[in-house]
């Protein structure tokens, strides 16, 4: 059985879903996992006494009934909108008669989603914080789910070039007339493609040029990337100043080790890696906000972190999917925190390689003493980055020292 993450719009699909918000969505799809059987397996066995509901998502199934008699589903028939799994222990035998794709969900989630679908004040911090969540985390939620969140969002220009990226008749020169409308983002463009990362022939100082030599996919990336820095917003009181810097600080550091990490180990393009490291804590931006109301936390500063590291993930999700990025991306933010997140794929992921930078990054600083080591979590199986230094490092980033300060340089501005 292979697993990936399911997507807010197809979880709207089915009944118990279809009333929800954008925001319970988005934080629920992703607790929720798409299972892949083939032709002829068993998905559920006649006397399933499971805690769960099963939802089909794709291909066609049969369902045995005690009584001998038959019935045959597909997906997007109006009775697969439902749970084929509604009574326990199951009377039925369901065996997936094609390629078949479904979804599991805790039945007493189920029930409370259903009974609250028609109160968009649905207490879904109940579920998401635990006992010992500070009171920030469970007003964040609340004001989070109830879109009371003033949620940052992108540059107008950083928009139109993330729209006409995508493009099949995209011209160069019309990118590049976008991008001169802000001065500091051309430049800063034109200096990334001669720096040590691109530089192949000469140095270059037409924005065009930096252009095709970047390539387009990762132009975009860059531009995006940039934009981020445009977006912190600085409070008044100090010691949340300097949390938001620090913040900062952090995702370069992980972006320049994601970026190298990328390159020298798997097939996913570097500046994607280089944008999931510099997005891993953008949702600490409106946590931030609301510590604020909470003075008593400047004095506490190893608290304040794991309420970051609590709900920063689902904050980040959030802010993505409403940018419109790629569910790799909200992924791997949703899960930076989850070291031993393990969605059973073959191929690494954006998730694999934020996590195992984190792991790295903090092994550096030697920060975090309750965080695994690099060997432990199934990140490192997938990627095989190579041995280990006795601190715990990764040599092959450890020989790319030079490389990851080149990274930091272009941000550190």
């Amino acid at each position: 059985m292979h697993t990936h993450p399911l997507s807010p719009e197809r979880l709207a699909i089915f009944v118990p879903f279809s009333k929800l918000s954008e925001e319970h969505l988005i934080l629920l799809c992703h607790r929720i996992e798409i299972c892949q059987e083939p032709e002829g397996k068993e998905i559920s066995p006649r006397g399933d006494n499971r805690s769960e509901e099963l939802f089909l998502l794709s291909g066609r199934v049969t369902v045995f009934a005690e009584d001998g008699s038959e019935i045959t589903l597909s997906a997007g028939d109006n009775r697969s909108r439902f749970s084929l799994l509604n009574l326990r222990p199951s009377p039925n035998l369901i065996v997936s008669q094609t390629e078949t794709e479904f979804f599991l969900l805790d039945s007493d989630l189920l029930q409370t989603l259903q009974a609250e679908s028609s109160n968009l004040s649905l207490p879904l911090t109940e579920i998401l914080a635990n006992d010992s969540s500070h009171p920030l985390v469970l007003q964040f939620y609340r004001s989070l789910i109830q879109n009371k969140l003033s949620l940052p969002s992108l540059p107008e220009v950083t928009q139109k070039v993330s729209q006409i990226i995508v493009d099949e008749e995209l011209n160069v020169d019309h990118m590049a007339s976008l991008i001169a409308a802000d001065a500091s983002l051309a430049a800063r463009l034109i200096k990334v493609a001669n720096s040590a990362l691109y530089r192949a022939y000469g140095p270059i100082s037409q924005l065009s040029e930096a252009i095709k030599r970047l390539g387009l996919n990762a132009t975009r990336h860059l531009v995006l990337a940039f934009a981020l820095q445009v977006q912190l917003q600085i409070p008044a009181a100090n010691w949340v100043r300097k949390r938001q810097l620090r913040s900062w600080k952090e995702s370069i550091q992980l972006a320049a080790i994601c970026y190298v990490l990328a390159k020298k180990c798997t097939k996913i393009p570097p500046e994607e890696a280089l944008l999931a490291g510099l997005l891993h804590n953008i949702g600490e931006l409106p946590l931030v906000q609301f510590a604020a109301e909470y003075p008593e936390l400047a004095d506490d500063p190893d608290y304040l972190d794991q309420i970051m590291q609590e709900a920063r993930g689902q904050a980040g999700a959030i802010i993505l999917h409403r940018w419109n990025f790629p569910e790799a991306l909200v992924t791997a933010v949703q899960h930076v925190d989850t070291w031993f997140y393990e969605p059973n794929s073959k191929d690494v992921t954006l998730t694999d390689i934020l996590i195992l930078a984190r792991l790295h990054s903090m092994a550096m600083s030697e920060r975090s003493p309750s965080a695994p080591s690099i060997s432990q979590v199934p990140s490192y199986e997938k990627i095989a980055p190579g041995p280990l230094t006795s601190q715990q490092r990764l040599e092959i980033l450890e020989d790319a020292r030079d490389q990851i300060s080149e990274i930091k340089s272009i941000f550190n501005r």
